[in-house]
């Protein structure tokens, strides 16, 4: 069979990418992108860019987007906008490749997203609701695809809709209007992130297309990653994985040293980085290296209680544990060396030094050596008595909604 245009840009492109690092809200930074990558993500994404937002020169929007000039070290790369408007999404295409020309290898269009901002703008999963959004989400595509602007590919992300063949007659449409890549979460809207994955209504969308699929949504293990690449012919797959605690502070010690090289274009986004490391790790493991069977799950979750806003085993509420994760959650934690003075502690104190230091798979974690002496809680918030204060951060409840917000900080590393 003769190599279509779609399938000739994944290969030259994209080469051939299997695994892909999901895009995060306000998370997908440099740093972490290339956290990933050195953990086995194949291609990455930009956070997703909020398209009537950024065209209006947003300061916090456009923070969001950075790339290595004259590098291919994040290659390759995807930048993802989201927004409703033909016209508008054009404009941003344009703009985007004005500020990082030739930075990254397509555009991709979310319609998958189900947060409450995206239903207060009817893009995202919205747009995909009712037969006049559909039209809309064509619309938004073919003026991608056929824009002389638009140097690039257009790529889409969607999640299934109710009904199988539905969900197939509208991936159809999106590749007649131009979709070159199409990502498909195998959840519908109302489920976010949350219940079972529909394996079949995937493989019944790549087996309808000739174009490259990627399957997304409830994938926690390479294992994992293969059986849905055999169950659903997929040509990649979009993983999640929670790290042990041991592997959480060795990758959190990689990727502040990224981030000291890239900074983020806002402190909150290492902090964050940080809840997602830790947070079942700290607050939903029995041990300090859990198996999957001590993280939550059905066969624990009579055990969880809400202590101060998350979900916590309840033998390890007012823990050691517990209590590193509740600090490292505040505002004044703002710096690198507040976080790095944080690992340290951590890691003595649940005594991963050594164990740590070493493990043949992954960065080592600093050594004692460098800093002997270990600081107090309160010493390190001292630490950022003297930084200015940061951005107003109002759209943290966007964070808790994306699928990816768990994505593999840790993609292979168990194997």
């Amino acid at each position: 069979m003769l190599e279509n245009a779609a399938y000739r840009h994944y290969r030259e492109k994209l080469q051939s990418a299997r695994y892909f690092a999901a895009p995060m809200v306000k998370q997908s930074d440099v740093a972490f992108r290339l956290l990933v990558r050195r953990w086995g993500a194949e291609c990455c994404y930009t956070p997703m860019l909020k398209s009537s937002r950024f065209l209006k020169g947003d300061h916090l929007e456009m923070t969001e987007f950075a790339t290595i000039p004259q590098s291919t070290a994040d290659r390759p790369l995807v930048a993802q906008i989201s927004g409703r408007d033909p016209a508008e999404l054009v404009a941003m295409a344009r703009l985007l490749q004005e500020l990082a020309p030739g930075g990254f290898d397509a555009i991709d269009l979310n319609l998958g997203c189900p947060a409450i901002c995206a239903e207060e703008g009817s893009y995202g999963a919205f747009l995909l609701e009712g037969e006049e959004n559909i039209q809309v989400a064509c619309e938004c595509v073919r003026a991608l695809a056929s824009s002389s602007d638009v140097s690039v590919p257009v790529f889409c992300k969607i999640r299934i809709l109710e009904d199988c063949e539905a969900t197939v007659r509208l991936a159809k449409r999106l590749v007649e209007a131009g979709c070159s890549l199409l990502t498909v979460h195998g959840r519908v809207r109302s489920a976010r992130s949350s219940g079972p994955v529909n394996l079949d209504t995937i493989a019944a969308v790549k087996a309808a297309l000739d174009i490259p699929v990627v399957a997304n949504g409830g994938v926690r293990s390479k294992a994992e990653a293969e059986d849905v690449l055999q169950r659903t012919g997929c040509d990649g797959v979009q993983p999640q994985e929670t790290p042990s605690l041991t592997q959480a502070v060795r990758i959190a010690h990689e990727y502040l040293t990224l981030a000291e090289k890239y900074p983020p274009g806002r402190p909150i986004t290492i902090q964050k980085h940080f809840w997602y490391f830790f947070r079942n790790v700290l607050l939903r493991s029995h041990g300090r290296d859990a198996k999957d069977g001590d993280i939550i799950g059905s066969e624990v979750s009579d055990r969880l209680v809400m202590a101060r806003g998350e979900k916590v085993l309840l033998c390890l509420v007012g823990s050691e544990q517990h209590r590193f994760y509740t600090f490292m959650c505040q505002p004044y934690l703002r710096s690198p060396k507040q976080f790095r003075e944080l690992l340290r502690l951590i890691a003595h104190a649940l005594g991963l030094g050594h164990e740590a230091a070493a493990a043949d798979t992954g960065p080592e974690l600093p050594s004692s050596k460098e800093q002997p002496l270990l600081l107090s809680l309160a010493e390190i918030r001292q630490l950022g008595s003297s930084l200015p204060p940061g951005p107003l951060e109002d759209e943290q409840a966007e964070v808790e909604t994306q699928e990816s917000q768990a994505l593999s900080y840790d993609l292979w590393a168990a194997d």
